[in-house]
């Protein structure tokens, strides 16, 4: 303890303070109790009831589950969280459909020269390949064709090939046809020519491949 005195003789004044150092209590409560610290400090109420009430108000369980949270926290903040993507079947399929597709060997790109003008996106389901007009096509995979002609929901002049595992490509926009429904085609057929017909703003080969009806980016498939 120590004690302070101020005089102000201009005003008349004294002024004395005590200061005093409070001391921790030496008795620390003990973070499991007995049965008798229970009762002694609760005296209303079931047993289960005053044991939930004594680790409710120790300070040091609360320091405990307050550190713990905060590590819990910090945790949460840098673990990579599922996305909605992942969470739906339907998507769920497609990324499944990826990976199956990466697997497979022989795949290629449908042009020699690869210029991507658009890629794919929520609502452009496929990839824009640039080029000169009558560049040639060739198939991402051997198949067979099951549509070729003319599209009028905006392909233009389209050939959709069939191939194993349920997957399908579409090529869009060609100026010349060159097979027909269907031929068998390997990766070295060309089934047309790169060109603007249907909804087209320029010059361009529009690639879509699904698999099981699902569209898929076709940049996760193919190889360059």
């Amino acid at each position: 303890m120590q004690k302070i005195s101020l005089e102000l003789p201009k005003f008349r004044l004294e002024l004395h303070a005590k200061l005093v150092k409070r001391r921790k209590p030496l008795v620390v409560e003990p973070i499991l109790p007995t049965v008798a610290t229970v009762n002694k400090k609760y005296r209303k109420g079931t047993f289960t009831g005053r044991f939930v009430r004594y680790l409710a108000d120790h300070k040091g369980i609360r320091k405990v589950f307050a550190a713990n949270f905060a590590i819990i926290a910090m945790v949460a903040a840098f673990t990579p969280q599922t996305t909605s993507i992942q969470a739906e079947g339907s998507e769920l399929t497609i990324l499944e459909s990826q990976t199956n597709l990466v697997t497979q060997k022989g795949m290629q790109y449908p042009v020699k020269t690869v210029k991507i003008n658009q890629n794919y996106g929520f609502f452009h389901p496929g990839l824009d390949l640039g080029g000169p007009k009558g560049t040639a096509i060739d198939p991402i995979m051997p198949g067979v064709v099951s549509y070729a002609g003319w599209d009028k929901s905006g392909y233009g002049n389209l050939v959709v090939l069939t191939h194993k595992n349920g997957v399908d490509s579409y090529y869009a926009h060609l100026s010349k046809i060159e097979v027909k429904t269907g031929d068998v085609v390997d990766m070295n057929t060309e089934i047309g020519q790169m060109g603007a017909t249907g909804h087209a703003t320029g010059v361009h080969l529009h690639l879509e491949i699904h698999q099981k009806g699902v569209s898929l980016s076709p940049l996760t498939v193919l190889s360059k």
